[in-house]
């Protein structure tokens, strides 16, 4: 059964709303044929002037010609029987038909010429500013290789008045900064410009086209800074838009001009696919002019014989090809496209103007595209000692006393001369795996550690070295505890601890204690030991009755700082303070750097629990003046990540980046960098950075889920989608947002759920992709009630009932606004904030009116904007119960009542005296009614 008009409009309605793509395409396609077919013959014209618009936006225009064609011929047979818009739209299309001459060299030149010179005729003939054909008469004279009519048609083109059939006011300048660019004269390209980048862009391909137009004047001109950010703000854009491989290709040229040959054949190895399916043969012949020359300055640095790979496409089977065998094949496929359009044109100028391209000179040796990373601080390396070879119990007994001291720097060349020796004596041998076991923990090296650990044990069984064998063996549990294996851990720890009268060393017999203690902190945090709150204190008593015996400063630092993390854990701060002051106060005396650095930090991390920032920036800053090459490379990154999130805390971003990128470059520990880097994106977002942030939150992520902290992906989402809305980055943002509904939805996390969803449909909102806005909504209005949240219920359900007015779908929506009456109701009846109620109320009646108005329920419409208006101006919202005026004096005229709405109007604009563009409406509508007066 064929569908009806009716059904037809309504996939009409969805289909336009739906992204440039071969979908959307295909999708208008099958409408035309079923009204074709059903001889709906003002909807077919519709539908082809849709098509017209989907192909040039998207990846077919060479198939706009048709419908173009077919609709001038249609409109012009009887321009009265179409309405108003046909006439307007097919004088805006006549730029896509002449631009195809551009654009395509099967379009003869005879036909283009004669289509501008009827563009030109119908603009004049309907009183149209001339400003948009003398824009393309200059692009048509410049493309031919006509400089002096180009100059001449640029002038004219700068000096006819703009209008609405002009370019956008981000697209104009655009093609002007093109051509001053092209022709050298950098400065006023970029004085062109400068004013549009100041503005509000909000076409779709604004502001990508603008800053690639502007990225070589800016580099040419040594405004490296700017040029930086035009290439990374633009390509982010770019990315996914495989329409624009035109300006794609002037990414790949800036790239080799700045000495970014590295970034070049990224990006064209990425987009290579692009070039298989090109929009048009000038993208095409841009896009491999421009990846020749990049592969010519790989070349020319030493490199051809890099290899790049290109993915297969038809009959083509995917393979990899040497930077210079491509460069060949790049410049071929570009001077062949060339040579197409100068045969139709009868000109040399495209062939001259690839040769041009390819004959470029770098413009830089290497322009930094990221800001430098700040390295750490430069420390001496440890001195390294000339140790004479010793026999191996001396050098055993040697280690030992420095373990003791926890000397880790004197450790390492006495520890060379221990690898591979066999002493035969298992005791002995037990020694020197328990030292090799320390040298690998320090070392990093975690998993060989304990292999080496529980080869003691056994030695020291073996041997029935009962007290070697227990501080083994505690020290064995508490490395288990430590990784978050409580169960043996902590078995082994106790166990240890009941062999404590076998240990005679007054050092030991601490440490056996103090690891226990380590250890059952470590199950009260992980929630595995109810008990261990009550042992705690008794041993940290004990262990400092041992501590003061040997009079040993390190000693009363390691129970010290014991006590520090057992009182943080009890959440008891100004105790854990006072304990860690104690604990580095006896590491001054005598103890490793490491341990005071340890400590500082800790009290730092508790100072900031308590929100005194400043304190802990001052113990930070301390430790970091003391830093010393025996300190390991990942706790001083850890010493700089730290003071970079207490500068945040103290809106000191600028200086947080510098510590935050010092934290990275010291640091391999790929738990703390992923960490690191959401810190940093989050500084660079405060200080304005924003590009440099979402690079920063996209390896974050990426860094978070190879680690398996989903939830930490998720939250650091929200932050990469906020910057994408920031950076103008719509399609981008969404597609963050549904990564995160995604996974809520695999979650009980109804009220996060309902949250994304009324984001993501605020930007779909935003972007009049009602449909889908309206889905998102009731999506969303479904999730927060699971989340029992009766006041996003209530916002959601009246903003799908809008979204779906908009989208046409009118029934819809009136069912949709009387399940929001419901919802508000329901929420009045929890007794929230008056105000918070009254905004409600307001924003559901202001929706139904104009849904109501689009019904053709004028009276309800006006009832309802009485009482929307009304409650705006209850709670002191005078702009928004203007715009309710607005809406309500329209329907009034409408109604045959303009004096009603002369009067309304009269009221309200003494009411709006600063908001220029509202008062101009209400102006407007005014004089609409007095002409119905």
């Amino acid at each position: 059964m064929a569908p009806s008009e009716e059904d037809l409009h309504a996939l009409r309605a969805q289909a336009r709303r739906l992204p440039e793509s071969d979908g959307k395409d295909a999708a208008l396609e099958q409408i035309l044929r079923h009204a074709e077919a059903g001889d709906h013959r003002m909807l077919a014209f519709a539908t082809r002037m849709d098509l017209i618009d989907a192909y040039s936006a998207g990846m077919q225009p060479s198939k706009l010609f048709v419908p173009f064609a077919r609709c001038l011929a249609d409109y012009d047979r009887n321009p009265a029987e179409y309405p108003e818009w046909a006439g307007r739209r097919l004088r805006w299309f006549f730029k896509f038909a002449v631009q195809g001459m551009v654009n395509f060299p099967e379009v003869s030149k005879d036909r283009a010429l004669a289509a501008l010179d009827q563009m030109e005729r119908r603009y004049k003939s309907e009183g149209q500013s001339p400003h948009a054909v003398y824009a393309h008469r200059h692009r048509v004279a410049l493309h031919l290789g006509d400089p002096t009519a180009a100059e001449d048609w640029y002038q004219r083109w700068c000096t006819s008045p703009y209008d609405h059939n002009s370019d956008c006011a981000g697209c104009d300048p655009s093609q002007k900064v093109a051509y001053l660019a092209g022709i050298g004269r950098d400065d006023e390209a970029i004085e062109v410009a400068t004013p549009v980048l100041a503005g509000e862009l909000t076409c779709r391909e604004q502001p990508q086209t603008i800053l690639s137009e502007l990225m070589l004047p800016y580099l040419r001109t040594g405004q490296w800074e700017q040029a930086r950010n035009a290439h990374r703000r633009a390509y982010r854009i770019l990315r996914t838009r495989p329409q624009d491989l035109s300006a794609m290709a002037q990414h790949l040229e800036f790239c080799a001009l700045s000495g970014n040959q590295a970034r070049g054949l990224e990006i064209l190895e990425r987009h290579l696919s692009w070039l298989d399916r090109a929009p048009n043969p000038l993208a095409a012949m841009r896009f491999a002019g421009s990846a020749a020359l990049l592969l010519r300055t790989v070349a020319e640095a030493g490199h051809a014989d890099t290899m790049i790979r290109r993915p297969a496409h038809a009959d083509r089977p995917a393979t990899e090809l040497t930077a210079g065998v491509l460069f060949e094949e790049m410049r071929g496929h570009a001077l062949a496209i060339a040579e197409r359009f100068d045969r139709r044109n009868g000109t040399d100028r495209q062939t001259a103007s690839v040769r041009e391209l390819l004959d470029q000179k770098p413009v830089a040796d290497q322009l930094p595209l990221s800001i430098p990373v700040r390295p750490g601080p430069v420390l001496d390396p440890p001195a390294v000692l000339e140790v004479p070879k010793l026999p191996v119990l001396e050098l055993v007994e040697r280690l030992e006393s420095a373990q003791d001291a926890q000397a880790l720097a004197a450790m390492g060349p006495l520890v060379r001369q221990l690898e591979d020796h066999d002493p035969g004596d298992p005791v002995l041998a037990g020694r020197i795996a328990a030292l090799l076991s320390s040298h690998a923990a320090n070392s990093g090296e975690d998993a060989r550690s304990e292999a080496l650990l529980r080869q003691a044990v056994e030695l020291f069984t073996t041997a029935r070295e009962s007290e070697r064998r227990t501080v083994a063996v505690s020290r064995l549990g508490a490395k288990l505890c430590g990784r978050g294996d409580l169960s043996e851990g902590l078995a082994l720890l106790r166990a240890a601890y009941a062999d404590l009268d076998r240990v005679a060393s007054t050092n030991h017999r601490a440490l056996v204690v103090l690891r226990l203690i380590s250890g059952l902190g470590d199950a009260v945090g992980n929630g595995d030991d109810a008990v261990a709150l009550d042992e705690i204190p008794v041993l940290l008593e004990q262990s400092r009755e041992i501590a003061a015996a040997s009079d040993d400063p390190v000693l009363i630092g390691d129970i010290a700082y014991e006590q520090m993390e057992f009182e943080d854990l009890r959440h008891r701060h100004e105790e854990a303070l006072e304990a860690g002051a104690r604990a580095l106060a006896a590491y001054r005396v005598s103890g490793p750097p490491l341990m005071r650095a340890l400590v500082a930090s800790r009290m730092a991390e508790v100072h900031a629990g308590r929100g005194d920032y400043d304190a802990g920036l001052v113990l930070v800053e301390e430790a970091l003046a003391e830093a010393s090459p025996e300190i390991p490379a990942g706790a001083r990154a850890h010493l700089h990540k730290l003071r970079g999130q207490l500068l945040r805390q103290v809106d000191r971003d600028a200086e947080a980046v510098g510590e935050l990128l010092a934290a990275l470059t010291l640091s391999d520990d790929p738990d703390e960098i992923p960490a690191t880097k959401w810190a940093l994106a989050e500084a660079y977002r405060k200080t304005g950075q924003l590009i440099d942030a979402a690079d920063a939150a996209e390896e974050a992520i990426a860094g978070l889920e190879e680690r398996g902290y989903l939830h930490a992906v998720n939250s650091c989402r929200f932050l990469l989608a906020d910057l994408h809305r920031e950076l103008r980055e719509p399609e981008a943002a969404l597609a963050v947002y549904d990564e995160i509904i995604e996974f809520h939805s695999g979650t009980d996390d109804h009220a996060a759920l309902g949250y994304t969803l009324a984001l993501a449909a605020d930007l779909l909102d935003g972007l009049d992709r009602d449909a889908q806005a309206a889905d998102y909504y009731r999506r969303a209005a479904e999730a927060a009630e699971l989340a029992d949240d009766p006041l996003r219920v209530s916002y959601t359900r009246y903003c799908a009932a809008l979204s779906l007015h908009w989208s046409g779908a009118t029934q819809d929506a009136l069912d949709a606004l009387e399940t929001a009456e419901q919802a508000l109701a329901a929420l009045a009846a929890t007794d929230p904030n008056p105000e918070v109620l009254q905004w409600h109320n307001a924003r559901l009646d202001h929706n139904a009116a104009r849904i109501l108005r689009g019904a053709g329920r004028l009276d309800e419409a006006v009832a309802k904007s009485t009482t929307a208006a009304a409650h705006f101006r209850s709670i002191g919202q005078p702009v928004q119960a203007a715009r309710v005026d607005l809406g309500h004096a329209r329907t009034l005229v409408e109604l045959q009542q303009p004096a009603e709405a002369i009067r309304l109007l009269d009221a309200t604009l003494t009411e709006i005296t600063d908001d220029e563009t509202l008062r101009t409406a209400l102006l407007e509508a005014l004089a609409h009614a007095r002409a119905h007066l």
